[in-house]
């Protein structure tokens, strides 16, 4: 009991936090926040210091917020997708329910005509 109260708080945590970070505004704020840094590892000189600087504080600040964006929109198109792909499947399954039924009815027919 306390376990899946705890885990329903868990997911409303993180759906809370990925919700606010997964935005573009959250990665601009992020690119202010990253540059802060940057003139002290340009004046630095140090490849190491600079590459670490790039590859640790810009590229996974900043990407972070931008990848969940992505994928919120993806995720979107994706619904879109199948919402269209259900639609046209049930349009199709609706057809060929006619068309077999039409096929029945002419049958019939062709069968009273062979009758006579």
């Amino acid at each position: 009991m306390l376990a899946r109260k705890l885990q329903l708080v868990n997911r409303k945590i993180a759906l809370l936090i990925t919700d606010k970070v997964g935005t573009m505004g959250c990665a601009y704020l992020f690119v202010v926040l990253a540059l802060i840094s940057f003139p002290e590892a340009a004046m630095s000189h140090d490849p190491l210091k600079i590459v670490s600087w790039i590859a640790q504080t810009f590229l996974q600040l900043v990407l972070l917020p931008i990848i969940i964006v992505g994928q919120n929109i993806q995720g979107k198109v994706a619904v879109q997708q199948a919402d269209t792909d259900r639609e046209t499947l049930s349009a199709i399954r609706e057809m060929a329910t006619e068309i077999r039924d039409l096929g029945r009815q002419h049958n019939r027919i062709l069968a009273d005509l062979e009758g006579r």
